[in-house]
């Protein structure tokens, strides 16, 4: 899929699970699209599925998001985490956090087997830790260390890694696949030998990999967790997500991962089902706090209350999302279901106007304030780029709506280039934005005084303490309230009009089968319980 991002875009923000592009430049040509393909006579319960061409295929000194989505297949990470983003056992068994945040013991499991049969220790732990240290500043992993300051063994199947701060996500860091110490003898160049032979511990192993053409796994013998149905995948090497639909859509992959308003496409024609999953995308409104019109907070109100967010949610994301009062995702154990709505209504948009002092005494439709004997008329200008046609469609929405209470709206439509500019310096009065925003959850970068990406100047020391709160918070119960009381606040004070959360999802053919329950960590967790069956 398009590649993420590390430095800065509009619609990213620095995510954990981001990557660049390794590997070596390929060609849609270089990819030839024949039905069956290399298919062995009789082959009928093999999956197939698709990456870019791999730099390397040890997953901590990769680069590429479509590569470490397959070699999730092959090594386990220190820890899982659900559809809400709590942590579940994988390579870890339990962990306990010190009472300073500052530190966390991990016991691990003392059952899991490498492909080779040796035991997964401690050892193995401390030394992926240090491969990440040494691994390419775009790797997929590398920003653990932005959290993580060490990890020291503390007995053959325990270990206590140390943070730089106390920070209430610091667990959400530890996701990183543990390699094998033995296996590896500290190889930290991407393309050498041993790194283009993977071996690890979880559902599949590797058979074999032709470059720049397939790979070949199998289901691994010495995987501690529940065998996998499907016997056998096939990753094929494709040129980019153009191949990867076009493969798709031809039969000769069983899987596409994308966008889930793609779903109509292939609902049409009848080749998959569609298994959907709330994605870190996130759509808002936000208002310039460096110019006096929405310092008001009334007139921040009147917009949320004139903005028909479940009409937006059908006509421009057709209901493949989830709807979010808060800048926190709705199906994360963090989000505040409990805070101040605002629900369409003009009525109720109008009142906060006429209680701001806004009216129409030239009885011409567009409301003025008189400041100093000074008619001054109610304008604003709505910035969004022109690629993004659901964001065009929001703004245009917005002016229609705002209008119609006595707003005079220009639309601001630009190319993302000038878009991204125009709202780092501050030229509009409201955006239609998007951040793709980390696994590790930090909303003092957005919201805090002088926060990095507080591109609308937003200031209150009343949230800036609360962030601080949410910031240092211990255990889950502290953490908890901490965030209902972040979440609150910030709905109240508006600094951003939450819309909703993306929804993507995995497009399987009608091959596939079983529980399928994608997650945005891991689109393959759970493929063990997968089935596939050749269709005629």
């Amino acid at each position: 899929m398009k590649k993420r991002i590390w430095l800065l875009l509009l619609t990213l923000c620095l995510s954990l699970s981001g990557c660049g592009q390794g590997g070596q430049e390929q060609t849609e040509e270089d990819f030839t699209a024949v039905g069956g393909e290399n298919m062995q006579e009789g082959e009928t319960d093999t999956l197939n599925l698709s990456m870019r061409i791999p730099e390397t295929l040890n997953p901590l000194l990769n680069r590429e998001e479509t590569v470490d989505r397959i070699l999730k297949l092959i090594y386990l990470p220190l820890m899982e985490f659900d559809e809400s983003g709590k942590a579940c056992p994988a390579v870890a068994e339990s962990w306990e956090i010190s009472p300073d945040g500052r530190s966390l013991t991990v016991q691990l499991n003392q059952n899991l087997l490498w492909q080779n049969g040796g035991r997964v220790t401690a050892d193995d732990v401390v030394y992926s830790l240090n491969t990440i240290r040494n691994a390419p500043e775009d790797a997929v992993y590398k920003k653990v260390l932005n959290y993580v300051s060490g990890c020291t063994k503390t007995g053959e199947y325990t270990v206590v890694f140390t943070f730089h701060d106390t920070f209430s996500s610091n667990i959400s860091a530890l996701r990183f696949p543990v390699i094998s110490a033995a296996y590896y003898g500290g190889q930290n160049d991407p393309k050498a030998e041993i790194n283009l032979k993977p071996m690890g511990n979880g559902p599949y192993s590797l058979v074999s990999y032709k470059q720049a053409a397939e790979l070949m796994l199998e289901a691994n013998p010495s995987y501690h967790g529940e065998t996998p149905n499907i016997s056998r995948v096939r990753v094929k090497v494709t040129a980019g997500e153009e191949t990867d639909i076009n493969a798709f859509e031809q039969g000769m992959t069983d899987v596409l991962v994308t966008d889930a308003m793609e779903a109509g496409r292939y609902a049409d024609e009848g080749i998959s089902g569609m298994y959907q999953y709330t994605s870190n995308e996130y759509d808002f409104i936000a208002f310039n706090f460096k110019r006096e019109l929405f310092q008001d907070k009334s007139l921040r109100q009147a917009v949320a209350y004139a903005l028909p967010k479940e009409s937006l949610m059908e006509s421009v994301y057709l209901n493949y999302g989830v709807m979010t009062n808060t800048p926190i995702n709705p199906k994360s154990w963090l989000y505040e279901e409990n805070v101040a709505l605002y629900g369409y209504n003009p009525t109720m948009a109008s009142t906060f106007l006429k209680n701001g002092g806004w009216a129409d005494a030239d009885g011409n439709g567009r409301l003025e304030k008189n400041a100093n004997g000074i008619s001054k008329p109610l304008q604003a200008t709505i910035l969004v780029n022109q690629e993004n046609t659901g964001r065009v469609q929001i703004a245009s929405k917005m002016k229609e709506e705002l209008t119609a209470i006595g707003f005079e709206i220009t639309i601001d439509k630009q190319p993302f280039a000038v878009y991204q500019e125009k709202f780092i310096n501050g030229q509009y009065d409201i955006i239609v934005g998007g951040w793709k925003c980390s696994e590790v959850t930090d909303l003092a970068p957005f919201f805090g005084t002088g926060g990095s990406l507080n591109y609308i100047g937003y200031s209150n020391p009343e949230v800036d303490q609360l962030l601080e709160g949410a910031k240092t918070a211990v255990g889950e119960g502290q953490t908890l309230l901490a965030y209902s009381s972040l979440q609150k606040k910030l709905v109240e004070e508006l600094p951003y009009i939450s819309i909703a959360y993306r929804n993507q999802a995995v497009f399987a053919s009608k091959n596939i089968g079983g529980e399928i329950s994608p997650v945005e960590s891991n689109v393959f967790r759970g493929i063990e319980k997968w089935t596939y069956q050749k269709g005629e």
